[in-house]
């Protein structure tokens, strides 16, 4: 069963990994524009929340699974 759970896992980080770089690429970039230009912040929103609920998604599997198998 750990075996299982290793390999599930492994799917899973190389997954959550690289989506969480481009969570934070794009968070770095998409929060200062609430001061910037509140259009373009908007006109993102639906974007930005579909990325963040990707990245909990495919993290917070990720992270039981890490405590399960360690």
């Amino acid at each position: 069963m750990k075996y299982i759970l290793t390999l599930v896992l492994i799917v899973l980080s190389a997954i959550n990994i690289p989506l969480n770089i481009l969570f934070m690429k794009v968070q770095k970039w998409y929060l200062p524009m609430w001061k910037k230009d509140k259009i373009i912040y908007f006109a993102f929103l639906p974007f930005y929340w579909i990325l963040v609920g990707f990245t909990f998604l495919f993290g917070y599997p990720c992270e039981k699974l890490a405590t399960m198998v360690h």
